[in-house]
């Protein structure tokens, strides 16, 4: 520019054509296309004849005033000046601060620093460090070095830092593109886009194209909303698919937690040759996390404690526990600051209550508040209980035993009785006790009057409670979604028995249901479809009645322990002048409140309640549990020839 310094020295070489130019833009510009950008550009580097390394060169655009860099110049052999002809290729390479694609320069990511991946970390090396580092090995046997690598699952487990892990391991230049970030409005830029991409990794071979959510870029042809998606993903499978990426060392790395959206083309061999799974981390793998991230942070912790922290963190991802580990150094920095004191490392307690606060990926969506429910806080029914627990909380309690013995865990466990019995409370309280994930389902939520819909919310919930094993799904009033097939009267295939056909392939389909029991209750058994209540699918069936006297006492015990009562209430007398049958749990509870009620009326500030109160709220007692309905669920079992097993 005017005013600038220029030093002009004599080269003795002779000029080289080039092959290859890659430009850098260094003004800031907003243009509509790349492609009649770099048009001009070669027009007006022709014009010129002659460029040099790192010459930088100002020019107008369409009335603007730039400035451009000459970033690296290929040819047949190295000179001092290059002259530009109608043959030679501009790639622009694109300012990193106004694009989708990034540079990863100095990262420092090594597969030392990822913790619970070691089986998929030496998948990954496998298949990218031998074709960057020795290509050479693949010419010499005659074989096409691996192009692609497709990481998937779910958001959080690892599979960004993974690829950039993998491209400072192997000391390649790493390109990473947003796959929504890069989509363009105007017509072929995103495919130039595309283009540019790879052009710039084989120019800086060896390279590693990272694509984030690839799904967005190349989901299936046929079902593409408008002909710029299948134009992107045709594209992709050209460059991928092509002869110049055979020996520039370049591997395209994609993740996706929608595998299955991709196109199908994508996935074969020769293109996307190895597809590895990132899932939710056992309890094995989040201990290694753990300590992974711990090792970075003061902490006191014990690795007993640690692992008692992996093995209550069901359905925790990398990205939830370092979460966790940031929420407890959180809280450590506090305390260290009210205490005044700077050497305070992250306790147990602060660990337990950083994880009250984050909650795991996998269940955020559906996850609810369960009141903390114990099977103290219920009273009674010690038999059902009994059985619970063997379904539910000794498979991972004990699992050895179960191996040992060579038997499976029960799939499914089916409450039935009449209302008010605790069916629900029990499958509470048997989340609580067991430590897991529980996913409640109302039945009626899930029916849709689109068709597909209502099969796509049961798998839904099935794939959560996989990804958040071990779990339990709690299916109230299941006999909305399990209606005998053909009960409709269509003569069709209703939305019941489609749903049906769903649930039954989930919990005995192809794909196993491991470490996920389902608990379903249901007042109305004789409608449910048998195929459902088969050993394999159903595995226990108990019928939760009425409560005895022994169990009508302790439920009476526990209620009003929660009650300021007078010394005069006596509880077996209570639980005697009930009737002996028809009187369920919830019923008992509903002569509690009366009594209050009735205590408040006679006088609004009276301390206590008193055993007249008690007395005056019998009186008024109407049983809700007839006799007929008791015998219903009697001539349902002697006529199913289904017990409580």
């Amino acid at each position: 520019m005017i005013g600038d310094s220029v030093e002009i020295l004599k080269t003795d070489s002779a000029e080289a054509e080039a092959n290859q130019i890659r430009i850098q833009l260094l003004s800031k510009l907003t243009f509509q296309s790349n492609q009649d950008f770099i048009t001009y550009i070669k027009g007006f580097l022709v014009q010129r004849k002659f460029v040099t390394h790192g010459q930088m060169i100002d020019l107008e655009y369409y009335g603007t005033k730039l400035r451009i860099q000459i970033m690296d110049i290929f040819a047949e052999y190295k000179s001092d000046i290059y002259q530009v002809k109608q043959g030679t290729k501009i790639i622009h390479s694109v300012d990193v601060s106004s694009s989708s694609i990034k540079e990863v320069k100095a990262t420092k990511t090594s597969y030392e620093s990822i913790g619970g991946l070691s089986k998929q970390i030496q998948v990954v090396r496998e298949m990218i460090e031998t074709p960057l580092k020795n290509p050479e090995l693949f010419t010499k046997y005659g074989l096409k070095p691996p192009r692609g690598l497709l990481l998937f699952g779910p958001p959080g487990t690892g599979k960004t830092l993974i690829a950039r892990a993998a491209a400072e391991e192997a000391g390649a230049y790493s390109i990473i593109v947003n796959g929504p970030e890069i989509i363009s409005k105007f017509y072929g830029e995103t495919e130039q886009k595309l283009r540019d991409i790879f052009e710039e990794a084989a120019a800086r071979a060896p390279t590693i194209i990272f694509i984030d959510e690839i799904d967005s870029l190349c989901s299936k042809r046929d079902e593409a909303p408008s002909e710029l998606e299948k134009r992107i993903v045709t594209t992709l499978l050209t460059l991928m698919d092509g002869t110049k990426t055979e020996h520039n060392r370049v591997v395209v790395i994609g993740a996706t937690n929608r595998p299955n959206a991709l196109d199908e083309a994508l996935r074969r061999p020769g293109r996307f040759d190895r597809e590895v799974e990132i899932g939710i981390p056992n309890s094995e793998s989040r201990f290694s996390i753990f300590k992974t991230i711990m090792s970075k942070i003061p902490y006191s912790l014990t690795d007993r404690e640690l692992e008692q922290l992996a093995q209550k963190s069901h359905g925790y991802v990398g990205a939830d526990i370092a979460a966790v580990c940031r929420e407890a150094g959180l809280r450590c920095i506090k305390r260290c600051n009210a205490m005044s004191v700077n050497n305070l490392a992250v306790n147990l307690q602060d660990m337990k209550e950083a994880m009250s606060e984050i909650r795991p990926s996998a269940m955020r969506e559906i996850m609810l508040e369960v009141p903390k429910v114990y099977w103290s806080d219920i009273g009674g029914q010690a038999d059902i209980k009994q059985r619970l627990k063997e379904s539910v909380e000794w498979p991972l309690q004990h699992p050895e035993a179960f191996e040992r013995l060579g038997i499976r865990p029960p799939k499914g466990v089916l409450l039935f009785g009449p209302p008010g019995c605790s069916k629900t409370l029990m499958a509470k309280a048997l989340a609580t006790e067991a430590g897991s994930n529980f996913i409640a389902v109302k039945g009626p939520e899930l029916l849709s009057k689109w068709v597909g819909e209502s099969e796509k919310a049961v798998h839904e919930v099935f794939r959560k409670a996989r990804a958040a094993s071990p779990s339990i799904v709690f299916f109230d009033e299941i006999d909305a979604l399990t209606v005998k097939r053909g009960s409709s009267g269509d003569g069709g295939t209703s939305v019941a028995d489609r749903v049906l056909s769903q649930l039954l392939n989930e919990l005995d389909g192809i794909e196993p249901l491991v470490n996920v029991t389902v608990v379903a209750a249901t007042n109305r058994p004789d409608i449910i479809d048998n195929a459902l209540l088969r050993p394999g699918r159903i595995d226990r069936i108990l019928y939760v009645g009425p409560p005895d006297y022994a169990s009508r006492k302790e439920i009476f015990k526990i209620q009003l322990k929660k009650m300021a009562c007078d010394e005069d209430v006596d509880i077996e007398e209570i639980a005697t002048k009930v009737s002996s049958e028809g009187c369920s749990g919830a019923e008992a509870v509903a002569i509690c409140q009366e009594a209050a009620l009735i205590a408040m009326e006679e006088n609004v500030y009276i301390d206590s309640i008193k055993m007249r109160h008690f007395k005056k709220a019998l009186d008024t007692f109407t049983r809700r549990i007839t006799p007929e309905m008791l015998k219903f669920y009697a001539d349902y079992q002697e006529q199913s020839g289904l017990q409580s097993v």
